[in-house]
């Protein structure tokens, strides 16, 4: 091992938070890499980093100090701070030598070598749009109006791109009315099309039955409406679009988009590092309004998501408009930048949304940045208005990497196993980027600082569910299981990590009565009490908020206070209201035991729809 000189000064007790000094312009930051530590002594330490495996021998004192090193600052601020938690100490100078010793010896790294360290040339392999696939049900005035919009750019840009139409409608006429658009859109554009209804879905499940015929139920159930149908969900299209698409790159749209996709007025070029960022909103009187906010974004808007996703992340932010800037690392801590690696694969892109949210709790409007908040609570007519989140921009102002996305992608790379996800019910996005995290670890999402446009059929009162108890979904349940399994799995090859995610859900899934029952209770607890604490920390940093903030984070807070405290059967939201216990387990033991046959048997079945390829689809 290697021995890093000792600064031989007692730091004592660190506890003191350091005062910021001012950053010299252009000065270099540094930050201490992320290591494993053992004790070799009361005195020594074996120091043993993470990314390079390197080995050091540490003292007591040394340890101390890189733990004060953590974000990337200049070295002074790293001496104003290592001086500030020993009171009386004024030893700047040998403080300062001791940490470039540090950073001679490779112990801190400056955002110099950070960002270089991400360096990565471009796949030679083009990357190519297989389809646009679009997900309908029962909405044909919104699948117009889509349709049209996204007319006026295949016309634009002189292409002509296949569109699937995946109709999961449940009135008759609006699946003809549905296949009426799409004819009326192929012969006005010239697009290559194909409409997918349940007689389509009928055959497409009979010809990758035979090649599977151990998954044929499982399959009905990801892919068609059936018997075991529990609820509605945009899961039986995606997983659909997922076999469709096997071994290709696809986008996916809902009915209720419009294009153009626009940026707000302050977004800017880069890539924002921080992982804990959250969106930005920004809200208007009319829906009318929220579409119109912003600027057009001039460029064809499926070759812009082609040219991140599938990359390489450091090739990705090797691009000048992805670039990340050295003062934007400032005071992150190196150890939570570990997604940002040069060969993570961005494997889904995203857009932010304007129009109306797509979200069915408005809880998201109480945790908002600064900016986005004057404007949300900017009067008590305003702060009404957009509680209901039906006339918002919501979306990144820089684009920013992340290792899950919260809602559903604009498009995939499914060149290689994307896992399903479950075709029952809300929430079937963040389920499957979980699960993808899971069996594609290190993979990223990359959120580009565009938005479309999504118009509903009708205004909804989100308020509602808002200021009352928080009751996730079963998918929302399953998405928080399998993040925390996140990390169990060994194995390099996505399907069997894959069969791993269904052999541990199968397993809950097997649990006794008590058990399941004491694991739905334990979720319930802590999502309402994380709420709780949430919501009461916003109230103690906003003393200054409208009296009607104030009273609706008091309602919300009691809400989930009360349901915290009561005990009552551990329902999640998709389940009736008055449903016993007993019938919540049930529920839970057979929900939870499909979808751990539907991954077990995943692998195979998009391996075999990869091998039929386009012959899936011939004579439909």
């Amino acid at each position: 091992m290697n021995s890093t000189p000792d600064f031989q000064i007692n730091y004592g007790n660190l506890q003191v938070a350091a005062p910021a000094a001012r950053p010299v312009q252009d000065a270099a930051l540094y930050a201490a890499v992320d290591a494993v530590v053992a004790p070799l002594s009361s005195e020594e330490f074996a120091f043993i980093a993470k990314d390079t495996g390197e080995r050091h021998v540490l003292s007591h004192h040394v340890l101390q100090s890189m733990d004060q090193c953590r974000e990337f600052r200049t070295l002074d601020e790293h001496v104003a701070r290592v001086v500030s938690v020993v009171p009386g100490l004024n030893q700047p100078d040998r403080i300062r030598k001791g940490l470039e010793g540090l950073a001679r010896s490779g112990l801190l790294i400056s955002d110099r070598q950070f960002l270089d360290g991400l360096a990565r040339a471009p796949d030679a392999e083009p990357r190519a749009l297989h389809a646009i696939y679009i997900r309908a049900c029962d909405r044909p005035q919104q699948l117009g109006s889509l349709l049209a919009s996204l007319a006026e750019y295949e016309r634009r840009f002189r292409v002509a791109r296949h569109v699937v139409l995946l109709d999961d409608s449940l009135d008759e006429a609006n699946r003809d009315r549905n296949r009426d658009l799409l004819r009326e859109f192929a012969r006005a554009v010239g697009n290559p099309v194909s409409y997918v209804g349940p007689a389509e879905r009928s055959r497409i499940r009979e010809r990758l039955a035979k090649a599977v015929p151990e998954a044929k139920s499982t399959l009905e159930w990801l892919v068609d409406r059936g018997p075991r149908t529990r609820r509605g969900g945009g899961g039986r299209s995606w997983n659909l679009a997922l076999l469709l698409s096997a071994g290709r790159q696809y986008v996916l749209l809902d009915e209720d988009f419009r294009f153009p996709l626009r940026r707000h007025g302050d977004a800017r070029e880069g890539i924002d590092p921080n992982a804990t960022l959250s969106a930005s909103a920004r809200f208007f009187r009319r829906v009318d309004d929220a579409l119109a906010a912003g600027e057009e974004d001039a460029r064809d808007p499926f070759e812009l998501h082609l040219e991140t996703c599938g990359e390489r992340f450091g090739a990705v932010s090797a691009r000048p408009e992805y670039g990340i800037d050295r003062a934007s690392l400032h005071g992150l801590n190196l150890g939570r930048l570990e997604h940002l690696r040069g060969d993570a694969r961005v494997l889904y892109t995203l857009n932010g949304t304007f129009g109306s949210s797509g979200t069915e709790s408005a809880l998201w409007l109480y945790q908002l940045d600064a900016d986005s908040r004057a404007e949300f609570w900017a009067d008590r007519d305003a702060y009404l208005r957009n509680i209901e989140a039906q006339s918002v921009w919501y979306g990144w102002l820089r684009a920013k990497p992340a290792s899950v996305a919260a809602f559903t992608p604009f498009a995939f790379d499914n060149r290689e196993l994307l896992p399903c996800t479950n075709p029952d019910g809300r929430g079937e996005d963040g389920l499957a980027s979980v699960a993808t995290q899971f069996c594609r670890p290190g993979s990223l999402v990359l959120h580009l600082p565009t938005a479309i446009g999504h118009v509903q059929e009708a205004a909804r009162r989100r308020s509602e569910v808002t200021m009352a108890a928080h009751t996730p979904r079963l998918n929302h349940f399953l998405r928080d299981y399998v993040s925390n399994q996140t990390g169990t799995a060994k194995a390099g090859d996505p399907a069997r990590r894959l069969e791993l995610l269904a052999g541990i859900v199968g397993d809950l899934a097997a649990a006794d009565d008590a058990t399941m029952t004491a694991t739905l209770d334990e979720y319930l607890s802590f999502v309402r009490a994380d709420v709780v604490e949430r919501m009461q920390h916003q109230f103690e940093v906003l003393g200054d908020a409208p009296v009607y903030w104030q009273a609706d984070v008091r309602t919300i807070v009691q809400a989930n206070g009360n349901a915290l405290l009561k005990r009552s059967p551990p329902r999640l939201g998709d389940w009736a209201e008055d449903i016993d216990t007993a019938g919540c387990v049930r529920a839970a033991a057979d929900e939870l035991g499909d979808m751990a046959a539907a991954w077990r048997h995943w692998p195979a079945l998009w391996a075999a729809a990869r091998e039929q390829g386009d012959r899936l689809t011939s004579g439909l």
